[in-house]
């Protein structure tokens, strides 16, 4: 069964850590400016719901600001903004001493984008002025590399859909520096090409991209980055609910990545403002397995009669038991997925505004297949279910499996061991909370 890597319990963690500071905070009357944009009546629906996004997004940095003793200074701007009306309050932001950080909700409207840059770049705690921030990514990118990190320790492949978006390049560069192999997929890219790899980041902002066609259950890891409003209130991510019980582990939409962005910038602006050493929030190794010990241990099960098993068994056990490719094809079907054009490269909402974007015909994952016979709890395991297996394996309850207190197996004794990735930048020492 799927376990949900919880971004609450990071953003908890976090506010735990630097609750402290609070007390050195909160007399300076420091302040951080959040600034979006409101949509008119008449704006077309999606752009509606990508400001909704932002807002959402908004309300929850005030909240994490606030609790840090910071003064959160939340910046509405009006539908039919001018450039004069933005740059003003940019430019009062940047003049103001007690603002100490600035932080710009995506989207802006497309004629005040490039008014951004005019941002100082010293406040700039998301990576928004291109390469001029004290960081080289922005908060979402970092938090989405370091919850990546525990599972990525015996050189597997990252996957990253959207890697030429925003958020999507902060992923690529990140991981790439850390020396990870990569696959990267974009516009135009066949998405089934994530089977092959081991962990798969998904952050297009397209709901539903990623479905049983794609996923695994040897995935380790997949970490789902959307987060697009919904009419009834709900939110849809980029990974189809129908293959929430295929990897072995998921951050979930909601309570995912966008609270790992939240500590992640609480973190930052700690150590800028209080305490250049504070410390840095976690995400624990679990343990997982690799795709050797996955088909190691189902390989030692019998295959049940066809006509009790599923298209998705037939399917998901054909992966995991590497099988002959006719047997998958003929169960996926010949239509090809692709990464829509509107679904990346822009459509993340930067600054902290979680990803957004409009589904259009054919972007939806090929075909409808289910998860997979997936058990839920006290239900027996059905012999030949990959993804039931896999479940038991993690828990030490099959064969060749990995006993709960495990962490992190490899494939084998030569499989090469990552060095531990660098603690996040720490920024220069600054003045103290009194400047």
């Amino acid at each position: 069964m799927t376990e949900h890597v919880s971004g609450r319990d990071v953003l908890r963690q976090a506010k735990e850590l630097y609750e402290p500071y609070r007390n050195d905070v909160a007399p300076t009357g420091q302040r951080v400016a959040i600034i979006r944009f409101q949509p008119a009546e008449n704006d077309p629906p999606d752009w509606k719901i990508k400001l909704e996004a932002s807002k959402v997004s908004a309300e929850q940095k005030v909240k994490s600001f606030e609790h840090l003793g910071f003064q959160a200074d939340h910046v509405v701007m009006p539908p039919g903004t001018t450039r004069a009306q933005f740059a003003e309050v940019l430019e009062r932001a940047n003049q103001d001493p007690q603002t100490r950080a600035i932080i710009v909700q995506f989207p802006p409207p497309a004629h005040l984008q490039p008014l951004v840059q005019r941002m100082d770049p010293a406040k700039d705690i998301d990576a928004l002025t291109k390469g001029r921030s004290p960081y080289n990514a922005c908060a979402t990118a970092e938090g989405i590399c370091r919850v990546v990190e525990p599972f990525a320790k015996d050189d597997p492949v990252i996957a990253v859909v959207g890697s030429k978006g925003f958020v999507g390049q902060g992923v690529v560069t990140t991981l790439r520096e850390q020396g990870h192999r990569l696959m990267e997929l974009d516009a135009g890219d066949d998405l089934r090409r994530v089977r092959d790899a081991d962990i798969v980041v998904s952050v297009t902002g397209n709901p539903g991209i990623l479905g049983p066609d794609h996923l695994r259950p040897h995935h380790r890891l997949v970490v789902d980055s959307g987060f697009v409003p919904q009419a009834d209130g709900s939110v849809k991510g980029d990974v189809q609910r129908e293959a929430y019980d295929i990897p072995q582990h998921l951050t979930p939409v909601p309570g995912g990545i966008g609270p790992v962005e939240m500590a992640t910038l609480m973190e930052r602006v700690v150590r800028r403002e209080v305490d250049p050493d504070a410390p840095s929030w976690k995400v624990d190794p679990r343990p997982y397995l690799t795709k050797d010990q996955l088909t190691q241990g189902v390989q030692g099960f019998h295959e049940p009669s066809p006509a009790t098993v599923t298209a998705a068994q037939r399917t998901q056990t054909a992966e995991a038991t590497q099988t002959a490719e006719a047997t998958q094809t003929a169960q996926v079907g010949e239509g090809r997925q692709v990464v829509g054009e509107r679904a990346v490269g822009g459509e993340r909402a930067v600054g902290g505004g979680q990803s957004v974007g409009q589904q259009t015909p054919g972007q939806q994952a090929a075909g409808q297949l289910g998860a997979g016979g997936s058990q839920g709890p006290g239900q027996q395991a059905s012999v030949g279910n990959p993804i039931a297996q896999a479940a038991r394996l993690r828990t030490g309850a099959g064969h060749g499996g990995v006993g709960p207190g495990t962490v992190n197996p490899t494939a084998g004794p030569s499989a090469p061991t990552r060095a531990q990735s660098p603690v996040p930048p720490k920024p220069p020492t600054p003045g103290g909370p009194g400047r």
